[in-house]
């Protein structure tokens, strides 16, 4: 007998067990998902158990000869009873079968009930005439037990509304991603497909004084999200409410952010490559990150939260936008960093109209605290001061995202003002993008990130988030090193023999482009992407360019004038979707006849499938699962 080792003792098996034993066996992180297999009465499981032996073995044998009979509501239909519950009533009979009264079904077929007919009200259930033998609970029992045959599996595209008492066909998966960010992010998989692995999302729906207060927001976000499709942002799989809280589901399973992957420095899945195929993976990246943005900003959004912690990488080396970053719903769950916020925001987001010159220094941020808007600070006067959040997704109009606080501790300095996103467009979004790439180039040529925080960082009192810093390591307000930095990386790609490193001078220059200070010397998303794809088939021998088929921009019309173009295409598409658009560079989807917007994408809620109705036994009837349809965009 071999010796008992840490190994061959604790897996799986034995911690599935010790959970079945001291009664914590739920799926959980900490519970082996494969080893516990728990029961789902999906549609194949029910088909399988309610067979023409297992309706017999439940009835008397009097009972057992009346199956074979005509079922006994006229000359509607020839079916006798067993053939009815097996084509139309198997759900139906199975809970009459677990609560001890299977013999009812046939008054149940007598009143021509079926498995549509589910989930029966009380006042229904009252003319089984349960009651009347020997449980007098047997009406509420048959009412709470129907919920656990009525299971509504999610799939793709469809939204469901889940009543308090409906079982939530998800089960939890065993482990956690290696980056912190992403751990409150957990993993599920559908009933009896443990290999279909998602990662949920939750965002609040309301608060204490009004519980539905959000959910408006929820359905427009999530909708609006649906409109743009592109393999580098995360979908929408499905998404589903249930007790006050909405859900959404996605099939994009992010193992790193980009931010943990360079800090990592020798992730699993990027060892596991060959050198020459990393080199043309990081190649690859820059110009998906370009063709995801330049779709983005075609499809009437920008996204405004480009910085590496917003995009997640999966096990397969795949990388995408984890969300639309003007959607606020999304943001919800996100542990806001206002340093991070600040790092990579381009200089026009700290400064006004009035006061922008592009040739000046940089000024000192302005941002606030991150603290929800609607709570007020006092100062030592007594004052409250304070500003209001507006929502920035498909109405654009100048608002804060964070409020500044003065607790009184610096009664001769000003209060800050609250960072303004009046400035967060499309040639934003490109400054942005532009610290990416400069961060993923100078991963590829080796260089450590601290190095690169460590050069481009100034001695700058700055005030971040209501917190006093004593250097600056933002992109915009340390331009002149972030130039330096370019060459030390054009250096370090000289010093190399791979063909892959001959793109690196000419990326450096589209990047020099991208953080321009004035807005208007940018490139746009489409312009960045078309160079990138012309300096990788010109420079590198990379085997395959992915988006190289550019496939999202067919049916895109473009006007040939750069000051009409955003605006002519999206006033092309406000006549057909009562969207109409300010100017080239939009922030989201603009509407002036916002109103109408809403009302349309609310409208297409009017038939979602919900049980919220029949929350107890007094409640209304439910309405049958219908898979929410996508919106699309009508294109000249």
């Amino acid at each position: 007998m071999s010796g008992r080792t840490l190994t061959n003792v604790v897996n799986e098996q034995t911690v599935a067990l010790n959970a079945l034993i001291y009664g914590y066996a739920g799926h959980s992180l900490v519970t082996p998902h494969a080893a516990l297999q728990q029961i789902w009465w999906t549609e194949e499981r029910i088909n399988e158990k309610v067979t023409k032996d297992f309706i017999t073995s439940r009835l008397r044998p009097n009972e057992r000869e009346r199956l074979h009979k005509p079922v006994g509501f006229g000359d509607l239909t020839d079916d006798t009873y067993i053939e009815w519950i097996l084509e139309r009533a198997r759900r139906l009979f199975l809970v009459l079968a677990e609560i001890g009264e299977a013999e009812k079904i046939f008054t149940a077929v007598e009143n021509s009930w079926d498995d549509d007919d589910l989930p029966l009200q009380m006042e229904d259930i009252e003319q089984l005439e349960l009651s009347n033998r020997r449980d007098a609970q047997a009406d509420s029992r048959f009412y709470h037990t129907q919920f656990t045959f009525l299971l509504r599996v999610l799939r793709e595209g469809v939204h469901i509304d889940y009543a308090p008492n409906e079982e939530l066909p998800l089960e939890y998966v065993m482990g956690l991603p290696p980056a912190v960010a992403l751990q409150n992010w957990p993993r599920v998989h559908l009933p009896k497909k443990p290999n279909e692995v998602y990662v949920r999302r939750k965002f609040p729906l309301g608060n204490s004084e009004s519980p539905n207060a959000y959910e408006s927001d929820y359905i427009l976000d999530v909708e609006s999200s649906r409109m743009v499709e592109h393999e580098h942002i995360a979908p929408v799989w499905a998404s589903y409410t249930a007790k006050g809280t909405g859900y959404i589901v996605t099939n994009f399973v992010g193992q790193h952010t980009l931010r943990t992957f360079i800090d990592h420095r020798n992730p699993t899945q990027y060892q596991r490559l060959s050198k020459p195929d990393r080199r043309y993976l990081l190649l690859n990246w820059l110009h998906c990150l370009a063709d995801a943005t330049a779709v983005l900003h075609l499809s009437g959004f920008c996204h405004s939260c480009i910085r590496p912690s917003n995009i997640i990488i999966d096990d397969h080396n795949n990388l995408a936008f984890s969300d639309i970053g003007s959607l606020e719903t999304f943001q919800k769950d996100k542990k806001l960093d206002p340093m991070d916020v600040y790092i990579y925001s381009a200089p026009e987001t700290h400064t006004t109209n009035e006061s922008f010159d592009p040739d000046a220094s940089a000024p000192p941020p302005n941002i606030g605290t991150p603290r929800k808007p609607s709570i007020a600070s006092k100062n030592s006067t007594g004052s409250s001061n304070s500003s209001g959040s507006q929502r920035q997704k498909l109405t654009k109009v100048p608002t804060n995202e964070f409020s500044g606080f003065n607790f009184g501790f610096r009664k001769n300095k000003p209060v800050p003002k609250p960072r303004s996103r009046t400035h967060d467009t499309e040639k934003a979004d490109v400054f942005s993008l532009g610290c990416v790439f400069l961060e993923i180039m100078t991963f590829m040529v080796k260089k450590k990130p601290h190095e690169f925080v460590k050069h481009r960082s100034s001695k700058q009192n700055v005030n971040i988030g209501g917190k006093n810093h004593r250097t600056d390591s933002s992109y915009h307000a340390n331009l002149d090193k972030i130039d330096t930095w370019m060459k030390i990386v054009e250096d370090a790609s000289f010093e190399q023999d791979h063909d892959s490193f001959r793109a690196i001078p000419h990326i450096m220059n589209l990047i020099r482009g991208m953080l321009s200070r004035a807005p208007s010397i940018r490139p746009n998303a489409r312009d960045i992407r078309d160079r990138l794809l012309d300096i990788l088939l010109h420079y590198t021998a990379i085997p395959d360019i992915h988006c190289g088929a550019h496939k999202h921009d067919i049916d895109l019309a473009i006007s040939s004038t750069e000051g009409s173009d955003r605006a002519s295409t999206m006033s092309s598409r406000s006549s057909t979707m009562s969207i109409s658009t300010v100017s080239s560079d939009a922030d989201t989807i603009r509407s002036a006849s916002s109103t109408m917007r809403v009302s349309s994408i609310l409208n297409s809620y009017s038939d979602r499938t919900t049980l919220c109705e029949i929350d107890d036994p007094e409640s209304a009837t439910a309405n049958k699962a219908k898979p929410w349809s996508k919106p699309f965009l009508l294109l000249p």
